[in-house]
């Protein structure tokens, strides 16, 4: 009994939801693996190129689904934030090449005036995620980042305005993905 291992038969919902997503947007020589060993602590899932066996470590984090305030609205436009509250430590001492924060995105259905909830990702390789937070964000109380990104799924576009506003477009969805697919080849 040497051995620690993760529980799998119980999934962590985000990660299950993020390696459906990641089977939509990686080619098909590209497999998504969740380890099970206890001891690698920070990654949640593992993506491998068959066919050159390189591969990329991913962290995931997942938001629940925020209603926006009328004033957020006005602000950001249609859409909705996703938060995210974690120690320093996790992003500037973690060992995974990505971050994937999954967002949970209330969105209105014009024609039917029907509101549904519909994940969004932000795919941040964790280099620059450190860059960002060095840049743009304080470290709060117990030494923790704050992080309020607000998905506006109607223009395609994404913000992270907890500290500073700052544009993350460039990590929303497909196009967060374009890099990783990259690093993979």
């Amino acid at each position: 009994m040497g051995r620690a291992y993760k529980n799998f038969w119980s999934l962590n919902t985000d990660e299950a939801v993020v390696t459906g997503i990641l089977r939509d947007f990686t080619p098909k020589n590209v497999e998504v693996l969740m380890p099970i060993n206890a001891q690698m602590k920070d990654i949640d899932l593992i993506l491998m190129n068959m066919d050159n066996k390189k591969s990329l470590k991913i962290q995931v984090k997942g938001s629940r689904a925020y209603e926006p305030r009328k004033s957020e609205v006005v602000k950001y436009g249609n859409g909705s934030a996703g938060w995210f509250y974690f120690k320093k430590d996790i992003i500037h001492k973690n060992t995974a090449d990505y971050f994937i924060f999954l967002i949970y995105v209330i969105e209105e259905i014009k024609k039917t005036g029907r509101r549904i909830i519909m994940p969004h990702t932000l795919t941040i390789p964790t280099k620059e995620l450190i860059q960002l937070c060095e840049k743009h964000k304080k470290i709060g109380k117990g030494g923790r980042y704050n992080f309020f990104f607000w998905i506006n799924p109607v223009k395609n576009k994404s913000i992270e305005f907890g500290d500073e506003t700052y544009d993350t477009t460039k990590y929303l969805d497909k196009n967060g993905f374009k890099k990783l697919n990259q690093e993979l080849k």
